[in-house]
């Protein structure tokens, strides 16, 4: 199950819309083909029951769509071809009880148009990104297939997507998704996009000397970004031969300038593939140095590189993940973070009660989200997991017996409030939305939820005295 995920809230659980099960939506029985069954009277088929996918009965299941059938046409196979020849296996499914949201990010992670609903092992529908559009006034799916269709021109052919990012985002919110979940919808899109700047950066310079991989970091890295997260990115090659040393800072230039076209600010802390562009073997010496020896500013540097996730390239990158890994036996570098997450407890008035009537613009970001992302980094890292959602690390620090499983779900639930909060401000220009009765006390409850945490990691991780 996606870690972002999760099950849904109280107000998308009440919304018509992405927060509606999987069996409202998909309501009609699929169209099952044996896989022997040829392309031509599997076409025939799909066009007389108006179908754009047939669920193939092979062990284990395929899926055939319409796009496979104009592969078909396009690379000239006779009609008499065996569909279990160009179907697609394994199946991407979701469980009937399932809210649409799943689906939503499950198309946008993994580029597919067709989610199949189950009931234990029986298929009993298909879901569409035609499915999800219907329910919403601005799709993500949209957003997504226009950056997709991005023409010639350069990384900067796309134009600005800010206004299509914040309707997407003003949508989920109205349609009662907590800002957790729409944060994954926007790295999603971030991912698209980047994915497609480095296509069009690649035709303009030619084929790549060497294998790459784009590092996304922070919260594109963890997949919890909002409107205004800026570009965190880093560019690792394999061992410099030849133009390889001009080639990819060219690349990065590129992409970073793409990117900035398109409406994702720069970083002001010059986390970008600009400054961050080095060979696979450098990168792990260095990572090498953060956890050996987290003085300040490695560890500030560390902590945006603890979320690094590729999103562009072939270049296998899992040294650095196994690098990482050894920071499980690195008490220092686990005691300051510890410490850096402290430094953001939310503040208190009288009586000890945590301030949430009063909160400036920054302070749901400054004494909510930042301390709950530094613990999931320190709990992630303690727990020796690979994750890189805060979710994933929240709840593989549970199975570790670092923390309880309720704490785990309190603070993920005081995440997902923060984040809206923060979201609603965003789409309210820069001022702190409104908030009604149940919001302040829902708010309260987060921040106070995110104070009790940090107080708890100061007995796993004391201070130095």
């Amino acid at each position: 199950m996606d870690p972002r995920a999760g099950p849904p809230s109280a107000a998308a659980r009440e919304s018509p819309g992405l927060g509606r099960p999987l069996s409202e939506v998909a309501g009609r029985e699929p169209l099952f083909v044996e896989p022997t069954a040829t392309v031509a009277d599997v076409a025939l088929a799909m066009r007389e029951g108006h179908c754009s996918c047939a669920v193939v009965t092979s062990r284990p299941l395929g899926i055939v769509t319409n796009g496979d059938l104009a592969r078909v046409v396009a690379e000239r196979r006779p009609p008499d071809t065996p569909v279990g020849q160009l179907m697609s296996s394994p199946v991407h499914t979701l469980p009937a009880s399932a809210p649409l949201i799943r689906a939503l990010l499950l198309m946008l992670d993994e580029g597919i148009e067709h989610v199949l609903v189950m009931r234990g092992e029986r298929v009993t529908g298909v879901v569409t990104d035609v499915d999800v559009m219907r329910q919403q006034s601005a799709s993500p799916l949209l957003v997504a297939d226009r950056i997709r269709r991005a023409g010639a021109g350069g990384p900067h052919a796309l134009g600005d997507l800010s206004a299509d990012l914040a309707g997407v985002a003003a949508a989920l919110l109205a349609d009662g998704i907590d800002g957790l979940r729409i944060a994954a919808v926007v790295a999603g899109l971030r991912d698209a996009l980047t994915a497609r700047m480095l296509q069009l950066a690649v035709q303009e310079l030619g084929p790549p000397p060497g294998q790459y991989a784009w590092l996304a970091l922070g919260s594109q890295g963890r997949m919890e970004q909002l409107l205004h997260s800026d570009q965190d990115t880093a560019l690792a090659f394999a061992e410099p031969a030849g133009e390889a040393g001009e080639y990819f800072p060219a690349l990065a230039q590129r992409v970073t300038d793409g990117l900035a076209a398109a409406g994702v600010p720069r970083c002001p802390g010059g986390f970008m593939a600009t400054n961050w562009c080095r060979p696979l073997g450098e990168w792990q010496r260095t990572f090498l140095g953060w956890l050996d020896e987290p003085n300040a500013r490695g560890l500030l540097d560390a902590q945006v590189f603890l979320d690094l996730r590729p999103v562009g390239g072939e270049l296998d990158v899992g040294v650095l993940d196994r690098t990482l890994a050894r920071g499980r036996h690195r008490p220092g570098i686990q005691l300051a973070l510890a410490q850096t997450a402290r430094r953001f407890t939310p503040r208190t008035r009288r009586f000890r009660l945590v301030r949430a009537d009063r909160l400036g613009p920054d302070e749901p970001k400054l004494r909510g989200t930042v301390p709950i992302v530094l613990l999931g980094r320190l709990y992630g890292l303690a727990a020796g997991s690979s994750e890189r959602t805060t979710a994933g690390r929240m709840r593989a620090a549970a199975d570790a017996n670092l923390i309880s499983a309720d704490t785990a779900d309190t603070l993920l639930d005081a995440y997902a409030v923060l984040l809206t909060v923060r979201l609603r401000t965003e789409l309210g220009g820069g001022d702190p939305a409104p908030l009604s009765a149940p919001q302040r006390r829902e708010l309260q409850g987060a921040l106070h939820a995110v104070r009790s945490a940090l107080q708890a990691s100061a007995l796993a991780f004391p201070n130095p005295g």
